[in-house]
């Protein structure tokens, strides 16, 4: 069993990770050719880490997964390996409903729509990019693995945290102020959407 440290080591590990992996995965957006202004849009995808750092926190004190101390940790000898990847590809479905959510609520103004889910498809090309490369940068093992530790993360606490973590997000509020700052970085056709969202929430 890992001790509460050894465990926030690594999450505070995956976490650089992944925003280690942000750096190639902005390419992804050069595609969607979203504005002239490519770095000042960076800039508002940068500015959504504190959401990252909420979730990575949420979760931590969700899980209910570690030791308080070292002797404690030791008496533990049959926590069983968890599988991470599931773990991670239930953030990433549920990240997923929720962009589909959003979608399908939207004006149905037709050329509004297609500029919006044309903001949002490349956000989420990015979040499925930085995923894949977290993966691969564990692909021999994660941190609890190097570490020689394992979590004692129960299948039944597991989904209770992502649930419970998914609803301290305020949703419309992260993809309000995303839509506002592309906005302003040269993103055509969203502005009229971006007010109502801030109205609304």
């Amino acid at each position: 069993m890992c001790t509460c440290k050894e465990m926030s080591d690594c999450y505070d590990s995956a976490k650089k990770q992944a925003f280690d992996c942000f750096e190639p995965c902005w390419n992804e957006t050069h595609s969607y050719s979203l504005t002239q202004f490519p770095d000042k849009l960076r800039v508002c995808f940068e500015n959504r880490r504190g959401f990252v750092d909420n979730i990575v926190s949420c979760l931590r004190t969700k899980v209910k997964a570690c030791a308080d101390d070292e002797e404690k940790a030791k008496q533990r000898h049959d926590v069983k390996n968890y599988d991470y990847q599931d773990m991670i590809r239930r953030v990433d479905d549920i990240i997923n409903e929720h962009i589909r959510t959003f979608l399908n609520s939207i004006t149905s103004n037709y050329a509004k729509n297609l500029f919006v889910k044309h903001v949002v498809n490349a956000a989420a090309s990015v979040a499925r990019c930085v995923k894949n490369c977290f993966l691969e940068k564990n692909k021999d093992g994660f941190c609890f693995d190097r570490k020689g530790c394992e979590p004692e993360i129960t299948d039944q606490n597991a989904k209770l945290a992502v649930r419970q973590c998914s609803r301290t997000v305020n949703w419309k509020k992260e993809i309000a102020e995303l839509c506002t700052c592309s906005s302003q970085a040269g993103v055509s056709g969203i502005s009229d959407y971006c007010g109502m969202l801030n109205i609304v929430g």
